[in-house]
């Protein structure tokens, strides 16, 4: 109990203290904010200007933690400072002798965000009219001068301008223009701002260069502002000095800003430091065991990079930095961060989560947000468990991790004190610990390169490396590359060579090395040139002479030795792009399941359709394909219209006509036997005639069609009024009412006259089919005296009922029909009859195994200018097999 009194008694003792401490600060931030708007005098090019500036009152990340109800420390909340620029020089670490500048800092915590100063005295330098294209200040060593004492210069474009290549987070072919200045006096700072564009949306981008122009160096890059009024500040500089400033758009056509003002202010830089190491892919390179950090830093870069709440630094970044590390030996990873203040500290396994970019969705392995002031970090012994976390109640210290060596990761410290003294960063040497020093060989190791690959889609090659490197010591010509398989060198084949990540940020642990296209397929070695400038991300060169394999394969083609054939006849296809004597791989065609493993020939196909073939071929993790279509102009039928047709008289007009694979032939031309070459033919005798095709690509029909004609012999007719009558009983002549005959006779004597045969109602049995010719009607439902006609089709007396027996038709024998209409008849009419068949009501069906079919009505062949009119047929049951 007395120790629960204690412990609540110092935990008073403790938020008195703080409460003392919160508003101590709070009155400093008073003095501060009423200090800095009063007024100011500015001296400027010998004219003496006074000027106030309002302070905006902006709330931060954490404010609006606060206020949406998170948890947070019980200490201030910071406001964060502004962003600013992108500074290529990270700050010293002590124990590596770096001549980096830093930036003085007072005593004083500068809790405002930083106020830009109002330019006066501008010295405005103009450029005549509308600009005219190529930019004089396309080149580096044509930089315009610029005063940086409030220079301006109007009506600026990079219109017309070439591209510039120097790396960094600058696009590969952006349009660029340079301008040159050099700071006077004191000044350490520079401020750019540009106005007036009249082509708004552009990605601009800053790179800044120390000379000379022939050799630039750079120190600081910025890119992707769309704004439409941009201002951008450089730190560390050097008065004396003449920097070139690099102002580009991203590649592409119509990507130009033109007719925009600049202008340039100097001045002295603010106290804190910010810079691009406070964002993952701008980490500063920790390359021992112990980093010196003399100044502090304040808000953080470009993005806020922890999801509010979704890690133990709930209000994610406040003040802000990142370091990165690459443990050179496996062991126990224990680090200690020295100070007085409160710092909070995550730590991400970037190999493990592929990278910076994925720092927003990741979870740090160690996260510590302990309120405690004082000293704070990983201690021994290890816990292999991960993720672990502290909240603000919790210990400064937490066990440590066991780590492979050539794992990257990065630390995030951030500075929730806004303290302005710095901190030291330990790593623990005991014996079992991983070593972090990178200073080969007698610790650490040089980069190497570990692995290449070839794109399967574009003309690239992803290499490897076996640690981050510094994305500005990439070379264009640090790399040989030969086809081992064929023994050529296509060095001369590499167009560029770039960093992955290097579009947004510092390092890269791979390449992209783009060719022209030209490669073979085959085995490769990519080797490391003598000279070549690639560093790790600590200074350490990659050594020449390393080399990797790995296998491509080139785009494949296929072509074929005749793109249209006739059926029956054959082609020969060859794939190339994967040749070989013998290849290193093996070309697959269908359809068939072919293979060729030497020269991609394929012999002797015969496709009996048209057929699209597909060849393909994998090798080193790829697969290519490509295809080819041929027509084969197979299954040409031919037919001539009307086929076997019995006429009344000529000339008879026969059509041939031809269908490719069912398709209609447009361009086939024809041959008669009669000789004539034309589609149509009339002809004015009986006899049997035939016809051959030939396509456009030169193939015959594969049938051989006929037509026979033949002459019907002439009837009698039905008299002067062309009709004939019909009964059941038949026996009459069929000329009158009175003496109706036989439908068979009554057929025979209506050939080729044009007669209407009228039948009585009743039953009428057939045992075999009743044939029907042209230029005949048939018609059924007339009562006794032929005086009514009805359409009634019950059956039996009601109706004019065709009773057809099973047996088979004469010269037919397995087809059972009422009516058969001969081939080719026209203008014939069947109509008001019911035709029952066998199987049906009232008539036998066929016996078992008889194989027979039954027809009502069925037509021959081309025929045409016919009516069957208001018939119904029971189809009965044909013959089961």
């Amino acid at each position: 109990m007395v120790s629960e009194q204690n412990s609540d008694f110092n935990c008073f003792k403790k938020n008195i203290a703080l409460m003392k401490k919160e508003i101590f600060l709070l009155l400093f931030i008073v003095f501060l904010i009423l200090g800095q708007i009063s007024a100011q005098e500015v001296r400027i090019e010998q004219t003496e200007v006074k000027k106030s500036v309002k302070i905006e009152s902006t709330k931060t990340e954490m404010e609006k933690v606060v206020e949406s109800g998170i948890s947070v420390k019980s200490d201030l909340i910071i406001p964060a400072i502004e962003n600013k620029p992108v500074e290529i020089s990270n700050q010293a670490n002590t124990n590596l002798n770096s001549n980096t500048p830093v930036i003085q800092v007072n005593d004083s915590i500068n809790y405002p965000r930083h106020i830009k100063g109002i330019p006066f005295g501008y010295e405005v330098v103009t450029h005549g009219n509308q600009p005219k294209a190529a930019p004089a200040n396309d080149d580096i060593c044509s930089a315009t001068v610029i005063s940086p004492a409030g220079g301006c210069l109007e009506n600026q474009t990079t219109h017309d301008a070439n591209p510039d290549y120097f790396g960094g987070c600058v696009p590969n072919g952006s349009n660029s223009i340079y301008y040159q200045f050099t700071l006077t006096g004191s000044n350490n700072m520079i401020t750019l701002d540009l106005d007036d564009f009249f082509d708004m949306g552009r990605q601009i981008n800053f790179f800044l260069f120390e000379g000379p122009c022939t050799a630039p160096n750079g120190i600081y890059v910025d890119c992707n502002y769309t704004a439409a009024s941009i201002s951008v500040d450089f730190y560390n500089l050097t008065a004396g000095i003449t920097y070139y400033l690099q102002i580009s758009c991203q590649p592409g056509v119509g990507n130009e800003i033109t007719n925009f003002d600049l202008c340039v202010t100097q001045a002295i830089a603010p106290p804190l430091i910010t810079g691009p190491e406070q964002d993952c892919f701008g980490a500063i390179p920790v390359c021992d065991q112990t980093y010196v950090q003399n100044l502090s830093y304040t808000d953080y870069w470009d993005n806020q990079e922890l999801v509010l709440g979704a890690t133990c630094l709930y209000g994610g970044e406040n003040n802000s930095v990142w370091y990165v590390f690459t443990p050179q030996t496996s062991g126990n990873l224990a680090f200690t961060i020295t100070t007085t203040k409160d710092y909070d500290w995550a730590l991400y396994d970037l190999t493990a989560i592929g990278g910076c970019e994925n720092i927003p969705s990741s979870t740090p392995v160690l996260c510590n947000y302990s309120g405690t002031l004082g000293n704070t970090g990983a201690t021994l012994p290890v816990n292999a468990t991960i993720p672990r976390s502290v909240n603000d109640l919790g210990s400064p210290f937490m066990a440590g991790i066991p780590v492979v060596a050539g794992n990257t990761y990065a630390l995030l410290i951030d500075n929730y004190t806004a303290d302005i003294n710095g901190y030291t960063l330990s790593f623990d040497i005991s014996a079992g610990s991983a070593s972090i020093a990178d200073n080969p060989p007698a610790t650490g190791a040089y980069p190497f390169v570990s692995s290449a690959t070839g794109s399967c889609t574009s003309n690239t090659i992803i290499l490897s490396l076996s640690e981050f490197i510094d994305c500005f010591s990439i070379g264009q010509t640090d790399f040989s590359l030969t086809n081992t398989t064929t023994g050529t060198n296509f060095t001369g084949a590499i167009v560029s060579v770039t960093g992955s990540a290097c579009a947004t940020g510092e390092y890269s642990n791979e390449l992209i090395i783009t060719h022209n296209g030209s490669l073979t397929t085959g085995s490769y070695t990519l080797t490391v040139n003598a000279g070549a400038s690639l560093e790790d991300i600590c200074g350490n060169p990659i050594q020449p002479g390393g080399t990797v394999t790995f296998g491509y394969l080139a785009p494949i083609t296929l072509t074929a030795s005749d793109l249209s054939i006739c059926g029956g006849e054959s082609i020969n296809l060859n794939a190339n792009g994967a040749d070989g004597t013998p290849s290193v791989t093996t070309y697959t065609l269908n359809p068939g399941g072919l293979t060729n493993n030497t020269n991609g020939v394929f012999s002797g196909l015969t496709p009996a359709i048209t057929t699209t073939y597909n060849v393909s071929a994998t090798y080193g993790g790829c697969s290519q394909s490509a295809n080819v279509t041929i027509n084969v102009e197979g299954n040409i039928l031919t037919t001539i219209n009307p086929t076997n047709q019995t006429v009344c008289a000529f000339p008879v007009v026969l059509t041939a006509s031809t269908n490719i694979n069912g398709t209609p032939c447009a361009g086939c031309t024809y041959v008669w036997s009669t000789g004539a070459t034309t589609t149509s033919i009339s002809v004015n005798a009986a006899g049997t005639y035939t016809v051959t095709a030939t396509t456009s690509n030169g193939c015959g029909n594969f049938n051989s069609p006929s037509s026979i004609i033949s002459v019907a012999g002439s009837g009698t007719g039905g008299g002067t009024c062309d009709v004939l009558y019909v009964s059941p009983a038949g026996g009459g002549t069929g000329l009158t009412k009175d003496s109706p005959t036989t439908l068979a006779l009554a057929v025979d004597m209506a050939v080729c006259t044009n007669t209407t045969i009228k039948m009585q109602k009743g039953i009428y049995t057939l045992t075999s089919y009743q044939y029907v010719p042209s230029y005949i009607t048939i018609e059924g439902g007339y009562d006794a005296l032929f005086e009514t006609k009805s359409s009634d089709l019950t059956g039996g007396a009601n109706s004019t009922t065709i009773r057809r027996t099973n047996a088979g038709d004469t010269g037919y024998p397995n087809e059972c029909c009422a009516f058969r209409v001969q081939d080719g008849a026209l203008q014939f009419r069947i109509q008001d009859l019911r035709i029952e068949l066998p199987g049906s009501t009232f008539v036998a069906g066929h016996a078992a195994g008889s194989n027979k079919v039954n027809f009502g009505i069925k037509l021959g062949t081309t025929c045409s200018a016919y009516n069957i009119v208001r018939c119904y047929i029971d189809a009965g049951i044909g013959a089961a097999p």
